[in-house]
């Protein structure tokens, strides 16, 4: 009986023992996963570096994209004459008038790729920019509008008929 009791003290002794190593690790543990949290929070406590601005004055709104509305003549575009092509450019429902490119792409259907003649927009006022182009022949032109602001980048395309 005496040697079962000296069985249990050394089994006692192996599990006190295996317990402090797992005591021992799981503070190690908990050691490196507590510096790691903590090296996410330094800094404030913002996204500020993570693409956003931040919630203050001329932050960017990413959530939110930009929409181009491209409106074209009510007037039947005759052969010769100088047309206006409008986009309207709104976030969210208010205007942006800070767009960093407004490009307006224009080729006659069927034309190569290497008649796209490019355009920059003039920019009015409450989000309006604006193509003012003389149609030489008559025929179906294609129109891409390129916006480019607030990181983000639409382009609508629509048709014009010239008589």
């Amino acid at each position: 009986m005496n040697a079962h009791k000296q069985e249990n003290s050394a089994g006692s002794s192996g599990l006190k023992l295996t317990f402090r190593r797992r005591s021992v690790g799981t503070a190690v543990l908990l050691l490196v996963l507590t510096a790691a949290l903590a090296g996410c929070g330094s800094g404030g406590g913002g996204h500020e570096g993570h693409g956003g601005q931040g919630a203050g004055q001329g932050a960017i709104d990413t959530l939110n994209p930009i929409m181009a509305k491209v409106k074209l003549p009510e007037e039947p575009v005759k052969q010769g004459t100088e047309a206006a092509v409008e986009v309207t450019v709104t976030q969210d429902g208010k205007p942006v008038d800070d767009a960093d490119e407004v490009l307006f792409e224009v080729w006659k259907e069927g034309a190569p790729d290497d008649k796209h003649e490019k355009i920059k927009g003039t920019h009015g006022k409450d989000g309006l920019y604006t193509l003012k182009k003389k149609f030489d022949e008559p025929g179906t032109y294609l129109i891409i509008s390129h916006v480019t602001a607030r990181t983000m980048h639409t382009m609508p395309q629509v048709k014009l008929q010239v008589e």
